[in-house]
């Protein structure tokens, strides 16, 4: 997916046809999308150039086949519906706003009947979320760190990434390191940041507050932590962190105490209760509580956590 020579990898026709799905309102043949968004217009190789391409049997592709490739990979992956028919069309749910939503949850679901073995080896989608995760995992590049992600050759970004993730378990500078950013970005896990990044996965849990409470207003910060990993598996507690963390820690790094919340979590609790979706209690007697971890060393403890609908906030 984050492989910019592969399928998948191009977040401008992913988007793009999307939204033209969205906007026809019902379903539409592969030979019209094709029409639609691969015109005959679209310029062609070079004789020299698709000979070339032709001779290394078409790795790069003509900007003709790499929108097929796009298309098919998220066909296959789910996110688009075809038809024996060859009609393809988007769910029912679906908006141009939770385009990002919809990718997240399709890439988790798709991944939970992987082995661990695959998460940790495969390269289809699991390089984004073994980087991703790895991410996560640091206080370094949060707002309370004070780092940021830089791209680029003179940037840190792989650095912080294959730092923990040695060998074919990182990241290629050239191919996959900037497709990684940008679907970081899009899916809600970093924040724009000056030249670079920062670590911030609220626009990602936001979108599913409401499933993890279900029918509950109030829960436990502990029960809602688990709920939370639940859904998004590369915050505290989800399946990636449990195969990672040990991982890292052969290499060096530090866990925090189990009632610790990690920064980048906490960091995004507290902007979710800063534009009022989450509300934070703590019982005086509470020893069951948890840590948030705030900038400049402080910490927050916490009980339990009030959600607050769109409607009432």
């Amino acid at each position: 997916m984050i492989n910019n020579a592969h399928p998948g990898s191009s977040l401008v026709l992913l988007s793009l046809i999307d939204r033209v799905l969205l906007r026809k309102n019902k379903p539409v043949s592969r030979a019209e999308l094709l029409g639609i968004l691969r015109p005959e217009m679209l310029p062609k190789l070079s004789p020299k150039r698709k000979k070339d391409a032709d001779d290394a049997d078409d790795a790069d592709g003509t900007a003709m086949r790499r929108f097929e490739w796009n298309l098919d990979f998220w066909i296959k992956e789910g996110l688009w519906l075809k038809d024996d028919d060859t009609m393809i069309s988007v769910s029912s749910e679906a908006t141009e706003r939770n385009l990002p939503k919809r990718v997240l949850e399709l890439l988790i679901a798709n991944a939970r009947s992987q082995t661990d073995q695959a998460i940790l080896d495969d390269k289809n989608t699991e390089p984004f979320f073994r980087a991703m995760t790895c991410l996560l995992v640091q206080q370094g590049y949060t707002f309370m760190g004070g780092e940021t992600v830089l791209p680029g050759k003179n940037g840190n970004a792989q650095k912080a990434v294959n730092r923990w993730l040695p060998g074919e378990r990182g990241l290629n500078l050239s191919n996959e390191l900037p497709t990684f950013l940008q679907y970081g970005d899009f899916l809600g896990f970093l924040e724009p940041f000056g030249a670079g990044y920062i670590v911030d996965p609220t626009r990602a849990i936001e979108p599913h507050l409401q499933t993890v409470f279900g029918s509950d207003n109030k829960l436990s910060l502990r029960i809602f932590i688990e709920r939370l990993a639940e859904q998004i598996p590369l915050l505290d507690g989800g399946r990636y962190r449990r195969l990672l963390e040990p991982l890292m820690q052969e290499l060096g790094w530090h866990p925090r105490e189990v009632h610790q919340v990690s920064p980048s979590l906490s960091h995004a609790l507290v902007r979710l209760e800063s534009a009022f979706r989450l509300r934070f209690d703590k019982a005086s007697d509470d020893t069951s509580s948890m840590q948030l971890q705030l900038p400049e060393g402080k910490h927050r403890f916490v009980s339990e956590v009030v959600y607050l609908s769109e409607v009432n906030a």
